[in-house]
């Protein structure tokens, strides 16, 4: 139980970081924290033993969790996609389709169950019936395959990562999907080790498992939110620069640039991408000769813009 709160709070604290610091951005990753955070949350010990009764009694508070669970890695290998550039209109239709089956597969396994009570060790005591094996193997497997796919995108863009922030991040990710995969197999190997009544070889698992679960979770949580920051540091390196290269062209443009009438714009690379071509337009009109130094600031200028 002490575990499962650590996670808890600390997946809570960074869902608010998240959403605090992705403020007018794409919010894909924060919504991963909160699922994830939900998940983690319902299923502490004592939070789950009086939420469940509410619906009934029968773990339906289980079932709920862990299709929030499958709803946050789905979010998450698209949230990573987006954050690597690796975002495809086929992958996203993949992992929507595949989300949506996994959780009617999930929730007709649960259904046609012979559930037990309320319970905080649902497969141990529903694991012998063969739909609870269905119910968890379809899970695992989708989680297994996601994340071991999402360390797989950040195994591929790693050699373009901007900053230490953004490589420690996705390293971490790459953690977390390898302990994703492991746990996938140990899962399975529980599940259908105990609906054949191999409960040595379940019990001979629980470490691994015990390791391999707050272990992906965590990483792969500490690994977005490393991936999240790192974009923050990385977007305001290059504001600075923008904001740097404005200011040193402000007195060429007064020397020499032209006014071409453009809109005003609050958009600081906009601004220096206007400020560029109407000094090089009133250098083409005037012929004027530019100093080494002021030649210097128009290409530092452009290598700004570019990294904007």
């Amino acid at each position: 139980m002490i575990v499962s709160l650590v996670q808890a709070l600390l997946l809570l604290a960074g869902t608010v970081t998240l959403f605090v610091l992705q403020r007018g951005q794409d919010r894909t990753l924060a919504v991963t924290f909160l699922l994830f955070a939900a998940t983690i949350i319902t299923n502490v010990d004592p939070l789950y033993l009086w939420l469940d009764p509410l619906f009934g009694g029968f773990n339906v508070v289980t079932v709920v969790s862990d299709c929030l669970m499958v709803a946050g890695t789905s979010t998450l290998l698209w949230g990573v996609a987006k954050a690597v550039g690796a975002a495809r209109p086929w992958l996203r239709n993949a992992i929507v389709v595949t989300c949506a089956v996994v959780v009617v597969v999930v929730v007709v396994a649960f259904a046609v169950l012979d559930k037990p009570a309320t319970t905080t060790t649902f497969m141990l005591d529903a694991g012998h019936h063969p739909a609870a094996t269905v119910y968890s193997i379809a899970q695992t497997v989708y989680l297994g395959v996601a994340l071991g796919a999402t360390g797989l995108l950040c195994t591929l863009h790693l050699g373009e990562a901007r900053t230490t922030t953004d490589l420690v991040g996705l390293w971490v990710l790459v953690l977390g999907g390898a302990l994703g995969v492991v746990r996938m197999v140990v899962v399975v190997v529980m599940d259908l080790a105990h609906v054949f009544g191999e409960l040595g070889l379940t019990n001979a698992l629980t470490l691994p498992y015990d390791v391999t679960t707050p272990g992906a979770v965590i990483c792969v949580s500490s690994g977005m939110l490393l991936l999240v920051i790192g974009h923050q540091v990385s977007r305001r390196r290059r504001s600075h620069r923008v904001e740097v290269a404005l200011r040193r062209l402000e007195p060429l443009h007064r020397r020499i640039g032209v006014d071409n009438g453009y809109p005003d714009s609050g958009d600081p690379a906009t601004r220096l991408s206007r400020l560029i071509v109407e000094i090089n337009d009133g250098a083409r009109r005037a012929r004027a000769a530019l100093s080494e130094a002021e030649r210097q600031a128009l290409v530092d200028a452009e290598a700004a813009l570019d990294a904007a």
